[in-house]
């Protein structure tokens, strides 16, 4: 029963930051939801680019934050096509 607590404690207050959010930017909460999600994807961009820029970018930006990777085709043998 103590392992719900902190979910929910954490259920909560994400919910009012998101209120907080629509409050204060007169969204409705599905908007604010997702403006602040963007928000997110916009400032994780700007960190990374921003440590690409100085050199230390352990990874390359391939893709953007946020985005699935291209999907490869199947090869032609692979063992979950093999059928008897």
């Amino acid at each position: 029963m103590s392992d719900q607590r902190p979910v929910r404690a954490a259920a909560l207050r994400r919910h009012r930051e998101i209120f907080e959010y629509a409050l204060s930017h007169g969204l409705t909460l599905r908007e604010a939801e997702l403006e602040m999600a963007r928000e997110s994807a916009r400032h994780a961009r700007e960190r990374l680019a921003t440590i690409q820029r100085c050199g230390r970018a352990p990874v390359s930006a391939e893709t953007p934050v946020g985005a699935t990777a291209p999907q490869r085709s199947a090869p032609v043998d692979a063992p979950w096509m093999m059928r008897d």
